[in-house]
């Protein structure tokens, strides 16, 4: 294996790790109290600003001015960044962060079939096993082997499925943009949006809390760590190794976010909801294979 090869899956690695302590900090600040409100509008709003310093040129500003670009813009910042992360906070909030990741995860099946339908095309029998796969495991986890409407934590799995589309707007929604903006500005402003328009739906809103050293903290934890560093480690990685190899290797992600949330937050987690990961990790791989 070469050394560049190595550096690349080191870092793919790395922002999946640094991806998944996003999920397991916001789940330490929502059982101090904090709100998914406050979490989500703060870590969209100075992902953006740093972002927008790092980033901004005149030849980019073009895109303001192209009104089908901007609307682009204004589509990835609300579908992409805003139901991503929020919806994803809120499936943390209402279940924890190994399982909220875990029904995440689920999106590059979903892209499949998306895609497929798009192009007219049947899904390969790989493709399709790994649906079957995906289906069982949302079954268990949904329902946490007491197979009664009573147990269904209806909200997190709405929320947790709610993010996996937002994952999906994210993937495919914007990537003429991307291609002629570059990631980190397009991620910089399409925040900003995000943040703005969480900002007009809680009518202005946001919760403020004392100051406290260590949640705080754990904010900007999120924010550099969880976000900004897994965000450009992990796209430095797929661009030295390549999508298909990255993807496979970032099923890291959810079983970090599960054994952090374990470790750190004491979740405790059933051997059949172990199996339902399992089964999502296999999925994923076996879609990741199909040509």
């Amino acid at each position: 294996m070469k050394r560049t090869y190595k550096v690349g899956v080191f870092l793919v690695i790395l922002g999946g790790l640094f991806w998944a302590s996003s999920g397991v900090m916001a789940e330490s600040l929502f059982k101090k109290g904090y709100s998914v409100d406050w979490v989500s509008f703060y870590r969209l709003l100075l992902t953006g600003l740093i972002l927008a310093l790092i980033s901004s040129t005149k030849r980019n500003m073009v895109i303001f001015k192209d009104k089908k670009e901007f609307l682009s813009l204004l589509l990835f910042g609300f579908f992409g960044l805003l139901l991503t992360q929020f919806a994803y906070f809120k499936a943390i909030a209402y279940i924890d962060a190994g399982t909220a990741t875990m029904i995440q995860y689920s999106a590059p099946i979903l892209i499949m079939l998306i895609i497929c339908f798009k192009d007219k095309i049947f899904p390969k029998k790989l493709d399709l096993l790994a649906l079957v796969l995906l289906m069982i495991a949302m079954f268990f986890l949904a329902f946490k082997g007491e197979f009664s409407l009573e147990k269904l934590n209806f909200w997190g799995f709405f929320w947790g499925i709610l993010s996996a589309c937002g994952v999906i707007y994210y993937s495919l929604g914007a990537r003429k943009i991307i291609l002629k903006y570059g990631v980190i500005f397009v991620m910089a402003y399409a925040s900003l949006i995000g943040a703005f328009t969480l900002f007009v739906l809680l009518l202005g809103k946001i919760p403020s809390y004392d100051f406290s050293f260590v949640e705080y903290s754990t904010m900007l934890g999120i924010v550099f760590v969880g976000t900004i560093l897994a965000f450009t480690l992990y796209l430095k990685g797929l661009e030295i190794i390549g999508a298909i190899r990255a993807s496979m290797i970032a099923c890291i992600e959810p079983v970090a976010a599960a054994f952090m949330s374990f470790f750190f937050l004491g979740t405790s987690y059933s051997l059949l909801d172990i199996f339902a990961f399992s089964l999502i990790i296999f999925s994923v791989i076996l879609n990741s294979r199909a040509k």
